[in-house]
């Protein structure tokens, strides 16, 4: 199995941002229509399609969470951009016509269509301004290696990810963004905990006053595709002032803005409509997060990844040591796939793993039930 495809299988999260590109090509986003052809989305088709009503909500509050955080972005002062993760967004296009610089990290999955796909679409002038880089947003140093050459102060952009994120998870990459924060300067923006909000803003604006139909399908269908518990860790679970605490514990000073305030320059709806949309929004916030305490130091070294496999007397044991990760997951799949079909019986050895993701965790559950 090719390693494109191993990556896919560890993280299907993937999936989820192929939809979003969809969604916003569907509003008439010209910088995502042009991108589309390039990012395989053939893969997607036979699914059921959502109704029509369903569909028009996703549409104008996909288009609203995007403007968000470009309006929130722009207004920044920070001139580097950190997209944690990218996606298959075309924000890169808007923050270098902003005469921003651009850093779109996601997984290897992701990158390894959306680096090409820019450039193709993108022009001269801003492909020089945006580069795309894989990277694990619970690994610092791989986030670290990916802003080599970053100078000044950085506004870190996190859209969709924190809801999909495991509570181990959440915490690694809350330590990520405060090394990062400490060492460059600015801020890390996120209005992830409004996320359903502003989708249930539009449908209660356009279609129904009740979403209840509409938040149970997008709950649903983000599980199902990410193959994760959704919306599962200390952001979500205990409300706004739990969630908040948590970010203090993590070592950071959180202001709250209403997520209305940038709502603004959608176009699938008409002026009037926007403005009943940023009124709806008016209890959501999108929050800029400032270190108020420095993480612990980084560790001199990390464990390096490695895979031994060790084949004897038709047992073939992997012996794991480093970060099972997002990065690093596949090629625990593929040395077992290269030698499982010799072996009688598999034995993982993981007593030298330093830290298992959700990606680590699927590939070890699948080779346990021999299901790659």
């Amino acid at each position: 199995m090719e390693q494109k495809e191993l990556q896919k299988i560890v993280n299907p999260i993937y999936t989820t941002a192929k939809g979003t590109i969809i969604t916003l090509a569907a509003g008439g986003d010209q910088n995502a229509i042009a991108l589309c052809p390039y990012l395989e989305l053939e893969e997607l088709s036979g699914r059921a399609p959502a109704p029509e009503s369903f569909q028009k909500a996703y549409a104008v509050g996909q288009e609203a969470r995007f403007q968000v955080y470009n309006n929130a972005a722009r207004k920044r002062a920070e001139s580097v951009i950190v997209d944690l993760p990218s996606g298959y967004s075309p924000r890169g296009f808007v923050m270098a016509d902003a005469g921003k610089q651009y850093y779109g990290l996601d997984l290897p999955a992701v990158i390894d269509l959306m680096a090409p796909a820019a450039r193709e679409t993108m022009t001269d002038a801003q492909q020089q301004h945006a580069r795309y880089i894989a990277a694990d947003a619970t690994d610092y140093a791989s986030v670290r290696r990916a802003l080599d050459g970053v100078n000044g102060e950085i506004c870190v952009v996190t859209e969709g990810l924190l809801g999909y994120l495991s509570e181990s998870e959440l915490e690694n990459m809350c330590l990520t963004v405060n090394r990062l924060l400490t060492e460059f300067g600015g801020c890390w923006i996120t209005a992830d905990t409004g996320m359903l909000g502003i989708y249930s803003a539009v449908y209660t604006v356009l279609i129904d006053p009740d979403p209840t139909p509409l938040l149970a399908r997008m709950r649903s269908k983000g599980s199902a595709m990410s193959d994760v518990s959704f919306y599962q860790n200390s952001l979500f679970t205990q409300g706004n002032d739990s969630a908040v605490a948590f970010l203090n514990r993590q070592g950071f000073a959180v202001k709250a803005e209403p997520v209305g305030d940038y709502v603004y320059d959608l176009r699938t709806v008409d002026a009037d409509t926007e403005k009943r949309v940023a009124r709806a929004c008016g209890d959501m916030a999108i929050w800029t997060l400032t270190v108020a305490r420095p993480a612990a130091e980084i560790p001199e070294a990390e464990v390096p990844f490695a895979v031994e496999a060790v084949e004897t007397d038709g047992t073939l044991t992997l012996r794991v040591r480093g970060r099972l990760d997002t990065l690093t997951a596949p090629e625990l799949l593929k040395q077992y796939l290269d030698r499982a079909d010799k072996a009688e019986r598999i034995d993982i050895d993981t007593d030298g793993v330093t830290y298992v993701s959700s990606a680590g965790e699927r590939a070890l559950r699948m080779i346990r039930q021999h299901r790659v």
